[in-house]
């Protein structure tokens, strides 16, 4: 276990010293799709937003606060578990942290997404994030994908009041019993949020099937690749798919951007926060 982390933090101490070199490697490239995801980790790493992106920003925070003052407990009974835990505790271990969600912001945002998959709605921080960033694109519409029936309820009522409900839908059911169902309904997916089963053999599943219907290129954002040696397994096999042409491993969290008009894949290692 020590000499786990002691590599664990070795490794984040050299992608922090590379940092700026990676970055200028990725510019390097001049493919148009990577300089917009190094405009956007920039801009979540130094959190240089517009006043009205803040003032977003500070809504799905207040939102998040209200989430971590609940004392609502929930049960896990539709995955066949007698655990309860509360809304308060499950916001603080399964949200998205303040500086990851700017990310995911900045990246709908930058790319002007028409279409996002987010697997994983939680209690819907991540979704207002998105939905927050969709706001000024008529165009635009979220599919979130959720197992837990009070989570959706939650995530529903929030989302309904940032934006109309035909801007989103929230797809509540086990991924198993629900994903293939949502991808003979839902095309052309330009941005996706991969977070909703930490397993090899799902998030793979998801990345074969999902590139059928996603649109060239397309940005995906897979969270906690790190996680466990299944996921670590998972993000090494999608960084060696013939259809990625680049991958950006963050640590926490891995971006793959799909683009036909690459024809030498590159691979990219940086840090922007623990």
């Amino acid at each position: 276990m020590i000499l786990s982390r002691v590599k664990k933090h070795l490794n984040i101490t050299m992608r922090r010293i590379n940092h700026k070199q990676r970055l200028e490697d990725m510019r390097a490239t001049g493919n148009s799709t990577l300089l917009k995801v190094v405009d956007c980790l920039l801009k979540a790493e130094a959190n240089d937003f517009s006043p009205e992106d803040q003032a977003a920003f500070d809504r799905v925070e207040s939102y998040r606060n209200q989430l971590l003052g609940s004392t609502e407990i929930v049960d896990f009974k539709v995955f066949g578990s007698d655990d309860t835990e509360t809304i308060s505790n499950v916001c603080k271990a399964a949200t998205s942290p303040k500086i990851w969600a700017r990310l995911i912001y900045a990246l709908a945002s930058e790319f002007e997404a028409k279409k996002v998959l987010e697997i994983g709605t939680n209690l819907g921080v991540s979704g207002s994030y998105l939905l927050e960033a969709l706001r000024h694109n008529s165009d635009s519409q979220l599919v979130t994908m959720e197992g837990m029936p009070r989570y959706v309820e939650i995530s529903r009522n929030q989302f309904k009041a940032i934006t109309n409900e035909d801007r989103f839908e929230v797809i509540e059911g086990k991924y198993e019993d629900t994903f293939d169902d949502m991808i003979d309904r839902h095309q052309d997916f330009d941005l996706l949020f991969i977070d909703g089963n930490h397993q090899k053999g799902p998030t793979l599943e998801y990345y074969e099937k999902l590139l059928k219907v996603s649109t060239r290129p397309s940005v995906w954002i897979f969270d906690d690749i790190y996680w466990t040696n299944g996921m670590k397994e998972a993000w090494d096999i999608i960084r060696q798919n013939p259809e990625t042409s680049y991958s950006i491993d963050l640590y926490k969290t891995g971006l793959v951007v799909v683009d036909p008009s690459v024809s030498v894949p590159k691979h990219f290692a940086l840090h922007l926060a623990y």
